[in-house]
């Protein structure tokens, strides 16, 4: 497949300037950082940024005018290029430029459309007086690497989600299994080269998958995206050690793998647009433990049936308080935050998620398992009750429930689950034997999150060996390191 010329775009690229030397006249390796503008890649890839800059790299992000904002958390010395969004086939005029201000029906046409700032962006390296010496680029921007293959520097694919989730991945996109027969979603894939030679529901594969249409200018764009990304010679994970054991590591042997998370435990840069000490403030008043925090990410809004259902589950567990983070769309029951007003708190724009699941009331999520939830509620030692809805968060919820530091309450997008069984759940996971087990196997796992990343863990030990990689073209090359 070629890449494809760019459209119409609007302008040249627009770069603000960073200093590339190291203040001994040399010039430090400069690495090219090109995000997927969703909140789930962008915000680790960027975390990962600030721990790259910090040990001393010369980075550029690349980006469009919509996503520059979400860049204000960045050191000075990152440099940005801001290419001018392409229009082209598959986006209406004036569409987001990120897929939390996209409808669903446009998320896959966006990723697909993208692969035209490739133009631009070559462009722009070639102009640079000191040359880009390799790319690290998100899972699913992939076309920058026959970009890097052109400029002839190394390429590095970074995933948002475990190890798990990429070898699975990669299965699927080179097998190209079908799920069009007579089980239809019933239908169970196998992956016999993979560790356990595991079986996966048809529904539980990733949207992204499941939606390819032979043929289609669309779905083949987006293969094409991920075997360029998934053929790589090394990826960058959000994801530690003690989390995902070695097998499935070994599984993708022949590429180099480094686990760096969890990032924002790393990183620790993030925050929210509400003044932490607010809700702090208000989580002082509970006992440990005590408090369920409940968020489905920026993309997943709840039908009101399944609003519904949340709210008369929380009204039924009365020994929980709760803090439920409603993303717009989100239709709260009339009357339910009157009722539980002594003991819960429903937010209504971006909640400073970090500082919540770090305050010691908060003890447990009901989260969709989005990658980034995970890390963070891991690294928090937060128990988790998961419904997972889409793409990654099956892989990231049968992982969660196999470490034991997760009990499943539903599955799908659009699944209405039974309210009896999500406020028991709920009541069991905050005043309950088994709910103590659970939280301790978390606090003990978070305990090995922080490990992993301070000095001499597991993930500080791959950072150092991505960072000498980066370092050095010979070496970077090949990933490995002496």
């Amino acid at each position: 497949m070629h890449l494809p010329a760019c459209r119409a775009m609007d302008s040249l690229p627009r770069t603000r300037a960073a200093s590339y030397g190291d203040g001994t006249g040399k010039q430090k390796p400069h690495v090219l950082v090109v995000p997927y503008p969703a909140q789930g890649h962008l915000l680790p890839l960027l975390d990962l940024v600030v721990l790259l800059a910090g040990r001393g790299l010369a980075l550029t992000v690349a980006v469009t005018p919509g996503n520059v904002r979400l860049l204000a958390a960045l050191p000075p010395s990152v440099a940005t290029v801001v290419l001018p969004f392409p229009s082209g086939p598959f986006l209406p005029a004036g569409c987001g430029e990120n897929t939390k201000d996209l409808p669903a029906d446009l998320f896959r046409p966006f990723m697909a459309s993208l692969v035209a700032l490739s133009a631009p962006l070559l462009a722009w390296c070639k102009a640079q007086p000191r040359p880009v010496t390799s790319i690290v680029s998100d899972l699913f921007m992939g076309w920058t690497r026959p970009l890097a293959d052109e400029l002839g520097v190394t390429h590095v694919a970074f995933s948002p989600t475990s190890v798990h989730y990429l070898a699975f991945t990669r299965s699927l996109w080179r097998r190209m299994p079908t799920g069009h027969d007579e089980d239809g979603d019933e239908r169970v894939v196998s992956f016999p080269e993979l560790p356990g030679s595991p079986n996966i529901p048809w529904r539980r594969l990733s949207w992204l998958f499941r939606m390819h249409v032979v043929g289609d200018e669309v779905s083949e764009t987006i293969r094409q995206i991920l075997l360029w990304s998934l053929e790589s010679s090394c990826f960058v994970v959000n994801s530690f050690a003690a989390l995902e054991g070695g097998c499935f590591t070994d599984a993708l042997a022949a590429n180099r793998v480094f686990m760096v998370g969890p990032l924002s435990e790393a990183a620790d840069v993030r925050g929210g647009e509400e003044e932490p000490a607010e809700v702090c403030a208000w989580l002082d008043a509970f006992g440990d433990g005590s408090v369920v925090y409940i968020s489905f990410g920026s993309q997943e809004a709840l039908s009101p049936a399944q609003a519904a259902c949340v709210a008369e589950a929380l009204r039924l567990s009365p020994t929980a308080a709760f803090v439920w983070v409603a993303r717009s769309g989100t239709v709260v029951p009339e009357g339910f935050e009157a009722a539980t007003a002594s003991r819960g708190r429903v937010i209504r724009r971006w909640a400073p998620q970090l500082d919540i699941l770090r305050h010691r009331a908060v003890g447990w999520t009901l989260t969709h398992c989005g990658s980034n939830s995970v890390m963070e509620s891991i690294a928090a030692g937060v128990g988790m009750l998961t419904w997972p809805m889409a793409a990654d968060q099956f892989t990231n919820a049968w992982l969660l429930a196999e470490t034991g530091v997760a009990v499943p309450v539903a599955e799908g997008a659009d699944t209405v689950p039974d309210v009896g069984k999500v406020a028991t759940a709920i009541s069991t996971a905050v005043a309950s034997k088994e709910g103590e087990s659970t939280s301790r196997r978390v606090v003990e796992l978070g305990r090995k999150a922080a490990a992993a990343v301070a000095v001499g863990g597991t993930s500080y030990n791959d950072l150092e060996e991505l960072v000498c990689a980066l370092s050095d073209v010979h070496v970077a090359s090949s990933c490995s390191v002496e």
